[in-house]
């Protein structure tokens, strides 16, 4: 995604955030087991990201949990799958992902069943898309592992393997480092037919839009438009200040070492 990074962080946080409150919840006792700890997770993050608004940009989000023999997560191993739509002037992507979830706490044992039980749905959801993959959450939290990992290990606890924090994993799949164009919809209506499609029990739909204060340029990593940084230099060098860490002129030139 363009250089927006505050933004990224920002909504990402807002989605960790809300993925922990479920955390809370397994803690407390008031989740069982793993459709639960989904659909309470996607509800908490909709609720979280619905309105939320962060330099620029209005987000909004939908949940569906679906049931029926048709949406089963046996059919496929996906839990979920998760849709994201950003569309700003210059910057435009509808993509999405699958996720299966998996409860298992940091240094348990897991035996052959469990095991060829979760690689068989990771191969199922690798046959729709190579974006596929494990949330596994105990009372410590959540981290998110790929499936194609889960295939290429011998038989251990998941949480051996390289993951991301459910907030890194956002960030990656906001800045579009992850995500299949394919898992996608144009708006929250083709919601259920996209989940159908995969034969997801649930699915989660994000939608970045910008508001009217967003400027038609690209936002630098700060959060400000890139018109907004030059102008900023600009003005540093009438007055003899900077808008950054650079001194008044703003160029690299202007510390190069003199010759002897």
């Amino acid at each position: 995604m363009i250089r927006g990074y505050a933004m990224i962080r920002e909504a990402a946080a807002q989605v960790a955030a809300a993925a922990d409150q479920t955390v809370e919840a397994l803690r407390d006792g008031r989740i069982e087991d793993e459709p639960h700890f989904t659909g309470r997770m996607l509800g908490r993050i909709e609720q979280a990201m619905n309105g939320f608004e962060s330099r620029g940009v209005r987000w909004s989000a939908k949940s569906l949990t679906f049931s029926g023999r048709g949406s089963q997560e046996s059919r496929v191993g996906a839990d979920f799958a998760g849709v994201l739509s950003i569309e700003l002037p210059e910057y435009r992507v509808h993509k999405g992902f699958l996720a299966q979830a998996k409860r298992i706490e940091p240094g348990d044992p897991m035996d052959t069943r469990d095991w060829e039980r979760m690689c068989g749905q990771c191969e199922d959801m690798l046959s729709l898309s190579p974006a596929s993959f494990v949330l596994l959450y105990s009372v410590a939290g959540i981290t998110i592992v790929p499936a194609v990992s889960v295939l290429a290990a011998t038989r251990m606890n998941p949480h051996a393997l390289y993951s991301r924090s459910a907030a890194r994993f956002f960030e990656e799949h906001f800045s579009s480092f992850i995500g299949d164009r394919r898992i996608s919809t144009p708006n929250f209506k083709t919601l259920e037919a996209l989940a159908q499609e995969y034969r997801a029990r649930s699915a989660l739909h994000l939608k970045g839009a910008a508001t009217k204060r967003l400027s038609n340029s690209p936002l630098d990593s700060t959060g400000q438009t890139g018109r907004e940084a030059v102008d900023k230099r600009r003005r540093g060098r009438w007055t003899g200040t900077s808008g950054s860490n650079e001194p008044a002129g703003g160029s690299d030139a202007d510390v190069r070492p003199k010759r002897m």
